[in-house]
């Protein structure tokens, strides 16, 4: 087809060329010469899907009626306003007279007519039905069986299509170059111009139910000083640097999907802490209950099935920690990790097919207690605020009126689309001064993405580098007291280890793991509160005792009593998987979070527990501080007393174990 003589009709009718020049799609957007106008609505009749018999070619009199050998590649006919996309497995993906994004499994009449939406008097035309014995084509129907056949052909003509990374639904996104475009389902927002719904940059922007739109425009003083106030106003654990993150997670969430990483947040707080007026106060930011999913009672299913493929953001209220077993938080959970970096998350359908989602939306919890089910890689992703409850007394704030609020939030919003030009130098000089104060990786990403976009926010002009070294410095701060509250994988695994109970003299009397290090290790008192006063003459031959018991376990306390050495096995001993196997290191998986232990190494050699050869961690006691620690009868800390004498435990022959 010569594309000199093409003529779109509309923008949907570009998507095939617009799709990185794919085989085929330079017959999509028209045919030859200018379309063909709307054949004249027939009136009276009904519809029978197509159950007369079609006339031989030479008999097709009517203008636009099918001709057998003019369908274009790609195209069902020649101007036809309904794009296909091509298919996947037994479904076709179409793009509608609406500009609608459309699956179809099943062709049938009811499906093809819905195509066409009001314009269905073009199938009418284009596939005319006839009475038997009749040249005279009866009104209002059409042939389903050749149109179907003709959708099925053009979307073969297009060939595979995956909707997941091509399609985007309304929300924030960004294109190759690094622009933003702000999908409103009614329109997308480029820069300064306003563009219907179309293919843009191999990628498509179908019409969708529209979301809050931006402000027209910003007048003085723009609607940051009443924002900044309102958030303020709540007591926040870390003062003005949990108001700073709040500011910057309201941005956030206007414009994640566009961000290369975003930060999930969490609000905590007991009675009395605003969370509630917090909730509403960023529904109204939103632009009311379209521009965001808000739920309280979700599943990470149903959040997957409402996003499908835009990137609003998710306020879920209320999100306690369920009861003993529940995987509803830790599925939400999981969603949040993905929503991170923009990840698919794909779950299998009874049919045996996948059901694909792309999650780039920013996401924020509430509730009064965090569920314990947040892990190492979690809890670097999501930023916590925590409130403190108002005095007692505490004059009530004023109500927040949604016909305001939900107005400044247009303007916040016209805002940062207007400046988002600045977005990645602005980003990078927040990355840089954070990461002079130690503030780099997962942790420099979360704390980089919203400092910047509060900061976009309040400010046109890029940051002065005193301005962000002033911030960088509370940061630091705040992380230094996140990382002794939260600790680290490698934390949470000798916390697990050290805290199961064992009962190797099958004395009906169990006691933890760290009990027995603490004697293999020869630490002081640890034997007496074991075995008491009279049961051996010295710590070193406790020591031996505790060792023979600990081996089945997979574990051996090496060193001397002055520098003690866990050993922990690498091979999965039966006692050894029984201590982590209802744990997340189950299976083997303990040797990769215990070396990382500061200070732990691999063992240069094998050893032996219970005649199996094995190589290991080893950890010195020094970084176990809860196996350095002296304790006294009640309960607490006494002198470390002079160093004991004793030989390396290690070197015990093995059959004493």
């Amino acid at each position: 087809m010569n594309e000199d003589n093409v003529r779109e009709l509309r923008p949907v009718d570009q998507l095939a060329r617009d799709l990185d020049q794919a085989p085929l799609a330079d017959g999509a957007g028209g045919g030859a010469g200018a379309p063909p106008k709307d054949p004249p609505r027939p009136s009276g009749g009904g519809g029978d899907g197509g159950k007369g018999k079609a006339p031989k070619p030479e008999k097709e009199t009517l203008p636009g009626a099918r001709k057998n050998s003019e369908r274009p590649p790609g195209e069902i006919w020649k101007g036809c306003p309904v794009t296909p996309l091509g298919f996947n497995d037994d479904r076709m993906y179409l793009i509608d007279l609406h500009g609608q994004l459309k699956t179809l499994v099943k062709i049938d009449i009811q499906s093809i007519a819905k195509l066409f939406g009001n314009r269905q008097h073009l199938l009418w035309h284009r596939y005319p039905t006839f009475a038997r014995g009749s040249d005279k084509p009866q009104p209002m129907r059409f042939d389903a069986t050749t149109a179907a056949s003709d959708i099925i052909s053009a979307c073969a003509d297009k060939g595979m299509f995956d909707p997941v990374g091509t399609v985007r639904g309304v929300g924030a996104w960004s294109d190759d170059d690094g622009n933003l475009i702000y999908h409103c389902g009614d329109v997308l927002l480029k820069g300064g111009d306003e563009i219907p719904p179309s293919a843009m940059g191999g990628k498509i922007y179908p019409a969708a139910p529209p979301i809050p739109h931006p402000a027209a425009a910003v007048t003085d003083p723009g609607p940051m000083p009443a924002i900044r106030e309102e958030f303020e106003s709540w007591r926040w654990r870390r003062g003005d640097l949990d108001a700073q993150i709040a500011i910057g997670m309201i941005c956030c969430m206007i414009l994640g999907g566009a961000l290369e990483w975003r930060p999930s947040f969490w609000l905590t707080g007991g009675a009395s802490t605003g969370k509630s007026r917090l909730q509403r106060l960023i529904m109204l930011l939103m632009g009311g209950e379209k521009g965001l999913l808000k739920a309280e009672n979700a599943t990470a299913a149903s959040i997957s099935n409402f996003l499908r493929l835009s990137t609003l953001p998710v306020a879920l209220d209320e999100l306690e920690p369920g009861d003993q077993g529940s995987t509803k938080e830790a599925a939400i959970i999981e969603l949040m990790r993905i929503a991170s970096s923009g990840g698919r998350r794909i779950r299998s359908n009874p049919d045996q097919s996948t059901t694909e989602t792309v999650i780039r939306s920013t996401f924020v919890a509430s509730s009064i207690l965090i569920p314990g089910k947040l892990k190492p890689q979690d809890r670097s992703r999501i930023l916590i605020l925590d409130l403190d409850p108002f005095p007692e007394g505490h004059k009530a704030p004023p109500i927040l009126r949604s016909d305001i609020w939900t107005k400044r939030g247009h303007a916040l919003k016209r805002l940062l689309i207007g400046r988002w030009p600045t977005w990645a130098e602005r980003l990078d000089r927040w990355r840089v001064g954070l990461a002079a104060k130690g503030i780099d990786g997962r942790r420099g990403d979360n704390w980089a993405t919203v400092l910047a976009m509060a900061d976009m926010a309040e400010n046109a002009d890029l940051p002065a580098p005193e301005a962000v070294a002033g911030w960088a410095l509370k940061v630091a701060k705040a992380v230094r007291n996140d990382l002794t509250e939260i600790g680290s994988d490698a934390d949470d695994v000798i916390t697990w280890l050290l805290t199961q109970m064992i009962d190797p003299m099958r004395k009906g009397q169990a006691h933890t793991i760290a009990s027995w290090l603490k004697v293999a290790g020869q630490r002081p008192g640890a034997a007496r509160r074991m075995f008491g006063e009279d049961a051996f003459a010295g710590d070193a031959d406790r020591a031996k005792i505790a060792n023979r018991y600990l081996a089945p376990f997979g574990l051996r306390v090496i060193g001397s009593a002055e520098e003690p050495v866990l050993f922990v096995a690498t091979k999965q001993l039966a006692g050894l998987k029984a201590l982590f196997e209802k744990s997340d290191w189950a299976g083997g998986a303990w040797t990769q979070s215990l070396q990382r232990v500061p200070g732990a190494t691999a063992s240069a050699t094998s050893r032996y527990l219970e005649g199996i050869q094995t190589r290991g961690s080893e950890i010195p006691f020094s970084s176990i501080p809860g196996l350095m620690a002296l304790d006294s009868e009640d309960g607490g800390l006494v002198p470390a007393p002079a160093p004991v004498a004793g030989g390396d435990t290690g070197d015990i022959p093995e059959d004493h174990y």
